[in-house]
């Protein structure tokens, strides 16, 4: 059996690992590297986790694969000082455990994907049905063919337009719905002064703000800050110029932190179009058992690193169920 793979963050990488000893998988992503959302961008000595900043793990199976990739030494608790801005008083963030990825955040998914199939900078622009197998078309005019399954790990808007119109779970699909995330990165001549490694409030320019070198095994002597905006308000200003989002992100990072921002040692701002989940799928996958196509992310369950571990896991499950 063969089976192709399309995105190769959490979700497809988790899923193309257990499939591995059943069938032919390959796993085909239009960037240049592996992890998706748990990315990592690095420039000059500074480095950002842009996407994801954390994990926490409440299933068993996440519990388990977490416990694994601890002790190879590609993940580590973080036992960060988190703080949420409620009306102007800073309470504890309490919650489950942290997790992250060292020493960077797209390092675990790295090891995942050690010995898979992986085509980098491979864009996939229509898949087709000939023969009863799937045949994949590439942007740069390539194709790739014979695929007994094509399953897509990816936002649920770039599934809707690969995927048949008359895919079965089209209807589920197009319920599902996500939000923008604009992400400001902010490399620093200094530690910052402040008694917190994460800052959380509602919404706004500045809805999240942490300290990326307080990470365990991150590069020392080197203090970065991650911006993250909230989602409502990412949604009302998608369409405005970067240079006035990263401003307006910047004058309000400055006034949560008290820090003077207004001229970091670097700064570079990254759009994420797809980023949190606003209305979820609500199981772990969507197939069409008739077509042999299945559409995983982290949507199908909410959002969150734990939901894309647990739509890849349920992936491969539904397919080798099936055998």
């Amino acid at each position: 059996m063969k089976i192709a793979i399309i995105g190769a963050g959490l979700a497809g990488v988790s899923a193309a690992r257990k499939l591995d000893n059943f069938a032919e998988v390959t796993v085909f992503e239009k960037s240049r590297g592996v992890s998706g959302r748990m990315s990592t961008r690095r420039a000059d000595a500074f480095e950002f986790d842009h996407g994801a900043q954390y994990f926490t793990a409440k299933d068993t199976r996440f519990q388990d694969a977490i416990e694994q990739g601890v002790a190879a030494g590609h993940l580590a608790p973080w036992a960060s000082n988190g703080v949420y801005l409620r009306e102007g008083r800073l309470e504890p963030d309490t919650g489950a455990n942290r997790f992250v990825s060292k020493p960077r955040m797209n390092s675990w998914v790295k090891a995942l994907a050690q010995g898979l199939d992986v085509r980098l900078a491979t864009r996939v622009s229509h898949i087709e049905r000939r023969d009863d197998l799937w045949s994949l078309s590439f942007e740069d005019g390539g194709s790739d063919h014979g695929f007994d399954w094509v399953i897509m790990a990816a936002p649920s808007e770039q599934v809707e337009a690969i995927f048949p119109k008359d895919f079965a779970q089209r209807t589920v699909l197009e319920a599902v719905k996500m939000d923008a995330c604009f992400a400001l990165m902010l490399g620093l001549s200094g530690a910052p002064n402040v008694p917190w490694d994460t800052l959380r409030q509602a919404d706004g320019p500045a809805a999240w703000i942490a300290v990326n070198s307080a990470k365990p095994e991150r590069p020392m002597g080197v203090a970065t800050l991650m911006v993250h905006s909230g989602p409502q308000w990412s949604e009302d200003h998608i369409d405005d110029d970067r240079g006035d989002i990263a401003a307006q992100m910047l004058s309000a990072a400055s006034a949560v932190t008290g820090l003077n921002l207004s001229n970091p040692a670097y700064q570079t701002l990254h759009f994420w179009r797809y980023a949190a989940v606003k209305n979820g799928a609500g199981q772990g996958c969507l197939i069409d058992h008739d077509k042999q196509l299945i559409a995983a992310g982290d949507w199908c369950l909410g959002g969150r690193v734990e939901g894309a571990y647990l739509s890849g896991l349920a992936t491969a499950e539904a397919i080798i169920g099936a055998l």
